[in-house]
């Protein structure tokens, strides 16, 4: 599935001074370094990183909806705002800040320092109040690690550190609170110390040493097997799902995917099923061998997370992120052979959002009988 993508260039960097009048954000033409640089003489002092690659569904959303929206244009007008491609050039800013995901978006300080950080696609709304959270000193890396120090007993508090140190790429400052927490509570009692000790065990399981056809995962799903708590099931399944899909093991891959969604949490609801219907749409010739009622399951799967989007943008319209989400539908509807279906949704999200050619194509490509 064939998205729209960002131009290639190095950084972005906001145009006009601060207040209501910036509109646009304009490309910054210079490297990380110097936008850095540039930050220090700005009113808010920090840059904004955001990381994100070619022919990804959520980066396009996040770029053409909320970073092209004129409100979080003004808001950001005291930042300076760098852009990482995952490609050749961008790759090694990835890589020093340990992005394994996109779009990812990082709070810097003029040193370079991580502020914050804010993962996968996020509308404008909760965009905004991210970014004024941030502002206002809440609950960002450094607050937390005060907090947590302050209340090393708080366990809930200390996986919160931790989720935030490894969604802004630090490894090892998770990795000593994680060990704190577990040896806390060795015995996983409270859920906390059960998420520490997945964490623990995925990263023995899954070093960057060991190829994917060689990861033994006999320690997660031993401990899998103990776990009753749907959160933590939730999670460690997905990591299986992940490895089993990287050694080309699609039934096995099914298995788990269907053993995490049995237990995914509301909150992630929309994320793991659009996930799981745009894999179940580039790999439906290979899951129709194995099993179709593994389409048939996707199809369900879709439009439970299309309807998280509906919720959403009746809450906060966003036209490009629910037309992304509606041809999202529409491939799982293809591969079903729902044609009358899928056409019927994507003249919705064709309507919704005119300028996507890629829209467009898909259904002229389905309207030649193509998949």
């Amino acid at each position: 599935m064939k998205r729209a993508f960002l131009p290639s260039v190095l950084a972005l960097l906001v145009a006009g001074s601060a207040g209501l009048s910036a509109q646009t954000i304009e490309w910054w033409q210079k490297d990380l370094d110097s936008a850095l640089v540039a930050a220090a003489e700005k009113p808010a002092k920090v840059a904004l990183l955001y990381c994100w690659k070619d022919n990804h569904g959520a980066c396009a959303d996040m770029f053409s909806g909320t970073l092209s929206d004129p409100k979080v244009a003004a808001a950001l007008a005291g930042h300076v705002c760098v852009a990482a491609k995952d490609d050749a050039a961008g790759k090694p800013t990835l890589q020093k800040y340990g992005i394994e995901s996109v779009p990812t978006v990082l709070l810097l300080d003029p040193k370079g320092a991580v502020v914050d950080v804010v993962t996968g696609y996020v509308p404008v709304a909760e965009f905004l109040a991210e970014l004024e959270r941030i502002g206002k000193g809440k609950d960002t890396i450094g607050a937390l690690r005060e907090q947590a120090a302050a209340a090393p007993g708080d366990l809930a508090l200390q996986m919160r550190l931790v989720r935030k140190l490894r969604s802004s790429g630090d490894m090892k400052g998770s990795v000593a609170v994680i060990a704190a927490i577990v040896a806390k509570d060795p015995k996983f009692a409270a859920e906390p110390a059960a998420e520490a000790k997945l964490l623990e065990i995925c990263d023995q399981t899954f070093r960057v040493d060991v190829p994917p056809q060689d990861v033994d995962l006999k320690a997660l799903r031993t401990f899998l097997n103990a776990q009753k708590n749907k959160r933590i099931l939730f999670l460690g399944y997905d990591r299986i799902a992940g490895a089993e899909y990287r050694r080309q093991n699609l039934k096995a891959a099914a298995e788990a995917a269907g053993k995490a969604w049995k237990n995914v949490p509301p909150d992630q609801v929309l994320t793991y099923g659009q996930n799981l219907a745009g894999k179940a749409y580039e790999n439906h010739e290979a899951l129709a061998k194995i099993d179709k009622g593994l389409l048939k399951e996707a199809l369900d799967v879709s439009k439970k997370a299309l309807d998280e989007v509906e919720k959403r943008h009746k809450a906060s319209p966003d036209g490009p992120y629910l037309a992304s989400a509606l041809y999202v539908h529409a491939a799982v509807q293809i591969v079903n052979n729902l044609r009358k279906e899928a056409f019927a949704t994507m003249d919705r999200a064709i309507s919704l959002n005119p300028k996507d050619e890629n829209l467009k194509k898909a259904k002229d490509r389905w309207l030649d009988g193509s998949k």
